[in-house]
């Protein structure tokens, strides 16, 4: 993890492969202020995980506890700091 970034950075697994970024991005900030939005492609579609990074672990926390192993858009997904 990147210096700072302990306790503010969430994995999300399993996402749909038609979300996007905005959708991410419009999703995970109802939680709070988002630092940063990684969802990592290869070959034209995402790998199916995101890395959102919060600005404060505490949002980062109801996030993960709002979406771990709960369903997010149609499919179970799993959200771990």
């Amino acid at each position: 993890a990147a210096a700072g970034s302990e306790g503010r950075k969430l994995f999300l697994g399993g996402l749909p492969f038609d979300v996007n970024e905005d959708d991410l991005r419009t999703d995970m900030s109802k939680f709070g202020e988002l630092e940063d939005v990684q969802l990592p492609f290869d070959g034209g579609k995402h790998k199916g995980f995101a890395f959102i990074t919060f600005r404060d672990p505490k949002d980062c926390k109801d996030a993960s506890e709002s979406h771990h192993q709960r369903p997010y858009r149609g499919r179970e997904i799993s959200a771990r700091e």
